[in-house]
């Protein structure tokens, strides 16, 4: 596997004050509606989803839907209603990685089992755009220097091949974090993008802080944006590979923790808000 930073000018195309929101005004009022007494299930559609913990095991959509709730990993926060994914430092991992995650996979026919079956997911050629508004609350901080502080909070997946993770970021000693993605080809080399939100002079965005994403593929198109309180948005457009088109895709939404070093104790964590997903 082969690593290079993506600097070209099909990248970054905008980083600037807007004066209109960039999501729905159905999805603002959507976050306001969360009852802190219900289960994440009952807050949030979550049909079209099934849950990986961090021990590996998955939670179907039928048993997601049906009030689940598991203590500090996956709850209702009790102040905002909000949707809590933790996951710690030092779990167990799913086939074929090495860190663990409390994470959403998407399941486009959730009454198929089969994640890998062709109704279970999606191509580039129909496209897919997710929506996400979240707050980080916590990030690793022990372990190894090169893993402290990461964490992936969106993605989309192909059979073997992530065509883009997107990650945040906050080092031990840095007031706030920032916001960036990988993307990789089909053969496995991994494209890394300039921070889509720095935290150069303190600017990025600090834990506790909400905000909100977007995954949008439209063919090889690819946008990631940021949205921020005072309209600040954040835009990245890129393209992916050619060889994802025809393939099944899916995306995924939650924590996972890119520390599998530190104390046992150590985690990351997050509270959702809002999760939508449209094709």
């Amino acid at each position: 596997m082969s690593y290079r930073l993506l600097t070209s000018a099909r990248g970054l195309l905008a980083a600037a004050l807007l004066l209109c929101p960039l999501f729905p005004l159905s999805a603002q009022a959507a976050y306001a509606s969360l009852d802190a007494s219900l289960a994440p299930s009952q807050n949030f559609d979550l049909t079209h989803w099934k849950l990986t913990l961090p021990s590996g095991d998955d939670v179907a959509p039928v048993d997601l839907n049906s009030g689940y709730q598991y203590a500090d990993v996956f709850y209702t926060d009790a102040r905002t209603g909000g949707m809590v994914m933790r996951c710690p430092n030092l779990a167990g991992t799913t086939l074929n990685t090495h860190y663990s995650r409390t994470e959403l996979r998407e399941m486009l026919d959730p009454d198929t089992r089969s994640a890998k079956a062709a109704s279970n997911n999606w191509t580039a050629e129909q496209g897919g755009w997710l929506h996400a508004k979240l707050r980080i609350d916590h990030v690793s901080t022990t372990g190894s220097s090169k893993k402290l502080g990461r964490v992936i909070i969106g993605q989309i997946h192909g059979p073997s091949t992530e065509p883009v993770r997107l990650y945040y970021s906050k080092q031990p000693g840095d007031k706030t974090g920032r916001i960036y993605a990988a993307l990789e080809t089909v053969s496995g080399d991994e494209i890394w993008t300039p921070d889509i939100v720095s935290n150069a002079d303190d600017a990025g965005i600090a834990l506790g802080e909400d905000f909100t994403y977007q995954i949008k593929l439209v063919g090889t198109k690819l946008t990631l944006a940021v949205y921020r309180s005072e309209n600040r948005r954040y835009v990245y457009v890129t393209k992916i590979e050619d060889g994802y088109l025809g393939q099944n895709l899916y995306f995924k939404a939650g924590v996972y923790n890119q520390n599998n070093t530190g104390d046992s104790s150590d985690y990351v964590q997050a509270t959702f808000f809002l999760l939508e997903h449209t094709h």
